[in-house]
């Protein structure tokens, strides 16, 4: 179950990791992150994404490092914290994309995918003493 629930959740963080690169590359999503408040993201604003694309990146390696489906043993040593504070992260974002977010777009689909992922998060850590 631990591994059905990774893979999944490490697809979702790759597919966020997705989008904040085609962001970086100035594709005209930005209507979905960080507020909506641009369409193509600004040089700028595009170095948030490139962090936003590191932290996804590791978010789904440290899913599937957890659920024993890749073996990187410098992960081994924290993975668990950073599905902890990725939970966390999720519980917030559930909040700002859902009730504090301008954009429509941000709204409809990252609120529901942070809530998705937020409970399959919750279900891996609780699940996993």
């Amino acid at each position: 179950m631990i591994e059905i629930l990774s893979i999944i959740i490490a697809i979702s963080f790759f597919l966020n990791a997705l989008l904040h690169l085609l962001l970086i590359l100035g594709f005209p999503f930005g209507e979905y992150v960080l507020g909506g408040k641009y369409i193509v993201l600004p040089f700028k604003v595009r170095i948030i994404s490139i962090l936003l694309f590191l932290i996804w990146t590791i978010a789904g390696i440290s899913y599937l490092n957890y659920g024993q489906l890749i073996h990187i043993p410098v992960f081994n040593h924290f993975d668990r914290i950073l599905i902890i504070l990725t939970t966390i992260f999720l519980f917030f974002a559930i909040f700002s994309n859902g009730f504090l977010t301008k954009s429509e777009k941000e709204r409809k689909v990252m609120t529901p995918f942070s809530l998705v992922i937020f409970v399959l998060s919750c279900i891996i850590l609780f699940g996993s003493f």
